[in-house]
């Protein structure tokens, strides 16, 4: 799994989580303990260039702000 985290307001990671959901198998979004604004992206490898694609588009609408992945892995 590629590890990526975004930071989006607390009232959008639900839709978030929908999108990525509606994606099957794209990627599991887990909330960082003690950041409830900062969501890990766990990626499956073959959709790496799929959800960086989602990911820009998705910038503009939720304002994600990529951030720097955990240090230790979230599972």
């Amino acid at each position: 799994m590629i590890l990526r985290s975004v930071k989006v307001d607390k009232k959008h990671i639900g839709y978030l989580k929908w999108l990525l959901e509606s994606h099957d198998g794209m990627a599991t979004p887990t909330t960082r303990e003690g950041a409830p604004d900062i969501v890990d992206l766990m990626i499956a490898p073959d959709f790496v260039n799929e959800m960086k694609e989602l990911i820009e588009a998705l910038t503009t609408e939720l304002n994600l702000e990529p951030v720097p992945p955990p240090s230790k892995s979230p599972l």
